[in-house]
C-alpha cells in the first residue's frame, strides 16, 4: 500500500532540488572522471551548447559543480576513456556511458519515440530517411573507411534551408543526425567547431550494453532518474526534464511507482498546486535532514541552459525568479544582457551578471550586476560574488576581471 501524502515545506523543496543538482556547498574530491560521473548520475545530463559568449554552456555547468579542470580533460573522458557521450534526445545532451540502455532503447524505436510535443519532428524524420535512402548508404559507406569531420561529406546530398526549425544547412546534416538518433552513428571527437562521427558499433566501448529496455520498465527508471535530479516535481516537470518527453504514458508509470512506494505523494505546505507533487521514498530522510543544520549553503554562477533553471516555469514556481535567454532577444528589447548567468546563493537565485569574455585581450567583462528583489542590500551576497567570479576566470583562462557601472549599492565595493 502506498505511503500517505508527505507534507514539507517550499525551503525544503528547494534545499533538496540544489543538493540533487550537486550545487549545495563545497565541490566533490576525486578524480575528473569521479567527479563528471557523479555530477551527471544524480543530474541525468549535462545539457551542451557550444556558444562562447563567455564559455561553452556545458563546461560553466560542469565548473559550478565540481570546480576547476583542464578542458581537455573533458575530450580525453569523452573521447578517449568513453566514460560519456554526446547525444541527442532531441535536445544536445552530455550523459554517461552506464546510461546507454535507456538511450538505446529510445534509438531502437526511433522516430516513434518521439511523442507530444515532439511528433512532428517525428513525421518528418520518417518521411526524410525514407525519401534518402541512398544518401543514408553513401554515408555509412564513407564511416566504414573510418571516421570523419562533417566537412568530409562535402560532395553528398543538397543543400536546403530549414522550413521547420529542425533541418540542418545541409542534407548530410540532417541525416547525420538522423542516424545518430537511431543509433547507427556517434559523435567521437571534434575537430575546431566540427563533429567528428564514426559508425557506433566502432567506437562504442564494449561496456556499453545494448539492451532494450520494455517501454514500461524505461518509462519508470526514467521517472526515478528524473525524482532523483529534481527532488519534488510534478509530473510535467519529470515528463520535461528526462527524458525530454518520450514518454507514452508516464502517468501510469508514477502510478505503479506511488503503489510500489518507491515514490511518494508531497504538498507544499502553503501551496496550492492543481497537479500532484511527487519524490522518491528514500529522499524522505535527506529532507529532514537538510533542515537539521546539515545544509551548507554557498554561491554558484549558473549557467543559461543549466539544469538547475532549463524548465523556466518550475524555476518560477520554486525560485520566483524569471529567466529569458536575451541571446535571442532583440537588442532595443533586452532588459539584463546578451549571456547573462543566475547567482544562486543559500537557496535562492539572488541576483544575474551581464558577462563577456574577451579572448584578444583575456579579460572578463562584467558589464552590469543586477540584484533580484530583497537581496541587493545582503553585503555577504556581493563578498562571495567577487570570489567566485575571480575564481570563474581563473577557469577561463582570463587575466583580468573587469566590471561595468552597474551594481547593486551594497555589493559595488566587492566587485571593483
Amino acid at each position: 500500500m502506498a505511503t500517505e501524502k508527505l507534507a514539507t515545506t517550499m525551503e525544503a523543496a528547494k534545499r533538496l532540488f540544489i543538493w540533487k543538482q550537486c550545487l549545495e556547498g563545497n565541490h566533490p574530491e576525486g578524480t575528473f572522471n569521479q567527479k563528471v560521473t557523479d555530477a551527471i548520475r544524480k543530474t541525468g545530463y549535462i545539457q551542451w551548447d557550444p556558444v562562447k559568449v563567455v564559455a561553452p554552456s556545458h563546461m560553466i555547468s560542469l565548473w559550478s559543480r565540481i570546480g576547476g579542470f583542464k578542458w581537455s580533460d573533458l575530450d580525453k573522458m569523452m573521447w578517449i576513456d568513453k566514460e560519456a557521450f554526446f547525444h541527442w534526445t532531441p535536445i544536445a545532451w552530455l550523459v554517461l556511458t552506464e546510461d546507454y540502455p535507456i538511450f538505446y532503447s529510445l534509438m531502437r524505436r526511433y522516430p516513434d519515440s518521439l511523442r507530444k510535443g515532439w511528433s512532428s519532428h517525428g513525421e518528418s524524420a520518417r518521411k526524410f530517411m525514407d525519401s534518402h535512402i541512398s544518401l543514408r548508404r553513401e554515408i555509412v559507406g564513407k564511416l566504414k573507411e573510418g571516421p570523419a569531420p562533417t566537412s568530409q561529406f562535402g560532395g553528398y546530398g543538397k543543400k536546403v534551408k530549414s522550413s521547420d526549425g529542425w533541418s540542418s544547412e545541409s542534407e548530410v546534416s540532417r541525416m547525420l543526425y538522423h542516424l545518430h538518433m537511431v543509433g547507427e552513428v556517434m559523435v567521437s571527437g571534434h575537430s575546431a567547431n566540427q563533429n567528428i562521427w564514426s559508425l557506433t558499433d566502432e567506437f562504442l566501448p564494449l561496456k556499453a550494453e545494448k539492451t532494450i529496455l520494455p517501454t514500461r520498465d524505461l518509462e519508470m527508471k526514467t521517472a526515478v532518474r528524473a525524482l532523483g535530479a529534481l527532488g519534488i516535481a510534478t509530473e510535467g516537470d519529470i515528463y520535461r526534464y528526462f527524458v525530454r518527453g518520450r514518454y507514452t504514458d508516464l502517468g501510469v508509470a508514477l502510478k505503479q511507482l506511488v503503489e510500489d512506494e518507491t515514490v511518494v505523494k508531497v504538498e507544499i505546505e502553503g501551496k496550492t498546486m492543481k497537479k500532484p507533487l511527487y519524490m522518491l521514498s528514500s529522499d524522505i530522510m535527506k529532507l529532514d535532514s537538510l533542515m537539521s543544520g546539515k545544509w551548507k549553503p554557498g554561491l554558484k554562477l549558473i549557467s543559461p541552459f543549466d539544469n538547475l533553471i532549463i524548465l523556466r516555469d518550475r524555476t518560477k514556481r520554486m525560485f520566483n525568479f524569471d529567466y529569458i535567454l536575451e541571446q535571442f532577444v532583440p537588442k532595443d528589447r533586452r532588459k539584463f544582457g546578451t549571456y547573462v548567468l543566475p547567482v544562486l546563493w543559500d537557496s535562492n537565485i539572488v541576483g544575474r551578471i551581464d558577462a563577456k569574455l574577451e579572448r584578444g585581450s583575456r579579460t572578463l567583462k562584467i558589464n552590469n550586476v543586477y540584484a533580484e528583489p530583497g537581496y541587493g542590500d545582503d553585503e555577504r551576497i556581493g563578498e562571495q560574488l567577487q570570489e567566485r567570479i575571480v575564481d570563474f576566470a581563473g577557469f577561463l583562462g582570463a587575466a583580468k576581471v573587469v566590471y561595468g557601472d552597474g551594481k547593486p549599492l551594497k555589493w559595488a565595493k566587492y566587485l571593483t
